[in-house]
């Protein structure tokens, strides 16, 4: 065979190779970057499955591994579609299963709902180092850069007081709303009450008589809130958190229809399409 023969064989074989890497039935599909999980995030650990210990509910959504400025995994469930968002951030005996159940429902009635664990809980990177706010800013910025830019916060006891931090760091823009659940004054050295005068989005707290001092938290709370911005709800029950929510009784049915309405009056647009007015 000659040298220019043997040239234009290599050359033919070397454009079919590429080609059917391109296209073959076999080529890997074009990455999801936000179910990545970089190297970077949690180095040598090998992490549980997204919403483990509820995967039956987790797999109802769209599983995800986001990571956080701190490079910190954050397990998190999507469920739903549109513009108007709620992040669900859970309590500290627990991960984002307790809140899927909800997820489901508010999905349901036309939100589209983000459930995540933690870091250091659940599914998401063990770490010693909490980063509380920086991982409901990473699931409002998953929500917003993905087409669903009004986002509502609701956390349940150490999530209630997280979710105040946020409504107060989350300028750019600022959320839509914050819905405290029997939230503590402090939780893990994050005040709450001291975050409360400098919150940027309306506020509902929510808590039961017969949970401790959590009413007396709760009032405080609102209290502190600018004016224009507060909201309570105390409720004649002994439940916590998001039981306050799940439970079957007629308080829980009063709770899930104050914060219904208070998702209808902050994510949904105005008549006109313009923002609701604060």
């Amino acid at each position: 065979m000659s040298r220019l023969a043997r040239t234009l064989l290599a050359a033919v074989g070397a454009f079919v190779l590429v080609f059917g890497a391109g296209c073959g039935e076999g080529a890997p599909p074009t990455p999801d970057p936000s179910a990545t999980v970089p190297s970077s995030a949690s180095p040598g650990v090998t992490l549980p499955p997204v919403g483990n210990g509820c995967r039956d509910l987790a797999t109802e959504g769209l599983t995800l591994r986001l990571v956080n400025t701190a490079g910190l995994s954050i397990a998190a469930v999507d469920m739903g579609t549109g513009q108007m968002g709620v992040v669900l951030a859970h309590q500290s005996d627990a991960s984002m299963c307790q809140w899927l159940p909800y997820a489901k429902v508010l999905k349901s009635k036309g939100y589209r709902v983000v459930a995540f664990d933690f870091a250091g809980f659940g599914a998401s990177s063990p770490t010693r180092q909490k980063t509380y706010l920086e991982d409901i800013r990473t699931v409002v910025s998953y929500l917003r850069d993905r087409g669903t830019p009004r986002v509502v916060v609701i956390g349940a006891s150490m999530g209630a007081t997280m979710s105040v931090l946020a409504g107060a760091a989350i300028t750019t823009p600022a959320l839509e709303g914050v819905i405290a659940l029997s939230p503590p004054l402090q939780f893990d050295g994050v005040n709450a009450e001291r975050a409360a005068p400098s919150l940027k989005a309306p506020a509902l707290y929510i808590a039961g008589e017969g949970d401790g001092d959590y009413a007396v938290y709760a009032n405080t709370l609102n209290e502190g809130t600018p004016a224009e911005m507060r909201g309570l709800l105390v409720v004649d029950a002994p439940q916590h958190g998001v039981q306050l929510v799940a439970a079957d009784t007629p308080e829980a049915a009063q709770v899930r229809a104050a914060i219904e309405a208070f998702l209808a009056d902050h994510l949904r647009p105005s008549p006109t399409g313009s923002p609701t007015p604060r």
